[in-house]
């Protein structure tokens, strides 16, 4: 929109240009920085602008004056344009889209006091344009000002119902100020009528979930996770925010709607159904991974926390062979398992191995336990 606004005032200034060539066989410079910049030859627009004979009679300073002052723009000198602008306002510029190019190098220049008046002078014209209250109430907001940032953007909506944006920006701001519930109306309003992706409604929920909105965010992942229903980076978040809820059993079984969609998540499947306890599923899930030190770990977790020792037990040569007894905290677990079955002497054996220290101390409770069902079978835990 900017360039097509650009192209407008340059066509004014090349037929005003035209029109005063008559009057001279002389080249006219002026005339050829128009064109030139018009092309998108910023450099040669500058070259024409500089050959201009400022000391001619009638020289036109407004011409002069207005091109330099998108030349610099471009350029992103936007302090000097912004000067350039006013002079040739001063010069008798008539034209207010200047004020609206003004109003967004001021926007770039951080001075956004003089964005919103540069906007406020550009009158009607900029009432006919979105992007003069985007960035209006965004100069507000940087401002601090989040009450006149809203009442812009109520204006920009009723002004320009369909044009979904207001509503994103807006989403951000009530989300600063902790209106949850008018934060989801807004992301539920531009996520139903804007055409987005999956990725930009992630980007909605995540920032819910980040203020700490957690429940508003569940209802928008609900709303996400049947709109794009083939993508599992929408189910994982909103398991992930079952989990924040720890409703685990939920969160276990979007996990494994999440692996059916990509097996990248079958390993956090399995974890989530062994936290809930979802032991057939949790084994199921594990039986789909590579032959991987971590699919080993992860299936003596869920053995353990099955009570299944003596599967664990059963494993013990498949552990040495995969190397996974290289891990205390693996060979601990076949230690315990073999405690549980009972058969001390195997325990006794992998226990006098452990040397971590936190390990090291369960090991003494264990030793303890067994001796008391060693010396009396109604003490065995």
């Amino acid at each position: 929109m900017k360039f097509i606004k650009i192209l407008l005032l340059l066509s004014l200034l090349i037929l005003n240009a035209e029109a005063k060539k008559s009057k001279s066989d002389e080249i006219d410079h002026l005339a050829l920085a128009a064109l030139m910049l018009k092309d998108g030859h910023t450099a040669r627009a500058a070259d024409e602008l500089a050959q201009a004979d400022q000391n001619v009679t009638e020289f036109d300073f407004i011409r002069y004056y207005t091109l330099n002052a998108l030349v610099l723009t471009k350029q992103s000198s936007y302090k000097v344009a912004n000067e350039n602008f006013s002079l040739s306002i001063k010069a008798g510029q008539t034209d207010k889209s200047v004020y609206m190019y003004m109003a967004q190098n001021s926007f770039k220049l951080e001075n956004y006091k003089e964005t919103i008046s540069s906007i406020d002078k550009a009158g009607e014209l900029a009432l006919t344009k979105e992007a003069m209250y985007a960035l209006k109430a965004e100069s507000y907001k940087r401002l601090d000002d989040y009450n006149s940032a809203l009442v812009t953007l109520k204006a920009g909506i009723k002004t320009f119902p369909k044009h979904w944006k207001f509503y994103k920006q807006r989403f951000g701001y009530y989300l600063h100020l902790h209106l949850y519930q008018s934060s989801l109306e807004d992301a539920e309003v531009y996520l139903q009528n804007a055409k987005v992706d999956a990725k930009t409604s992630i980007a909605f929920i995540s920032a819910l979930r980040k203020s700490g909105a957690t429940e508003k965010a569940t209802a928008l992942a609900e709303e996400a996770n049947i709109m794009f229903s083939d993508e599992a980076k929408v189910t994982v978040l909103l398991a992930h925010l079952y989990i924040d809820q720890e409703k685990f059993y939920a969160a276990a079984h979007l996990f494994d709607e999440a692996s059916r969609k990509d097996t990248t998540y079958t390993k956090e499947a399995a974890e989530m159904l062994r936290r809930a306890k979802e032991f057939s599923l949790a084994l199921y899930k594990n039986a789909q991974l590579l032959e991987t030190k971590e699919k080993y770990k992860q299936r003596i977790a869920i053995y353990l926390e099955f009570g299944d020792y003596e599967k664990i037990v059963a494993t013990e040569d498949a552990m040495e062979r995969a190397h996974l007894l290289e891990d205390e905290n693996m060979r601990y677990a076949l230690a315990y398992a073999f405690y549980k079955v009972n058969d001390f002497n195997n325990a006794e054996r992998h226990l006098q191995l452990i040397t971590q220290s936190a390990l090291f101390v369960k090991a003494i409770e264990i030793r303890k336990n067994m001796e008391k069902c060693q010396n009396n079978i109604w003490e065995c835990e």
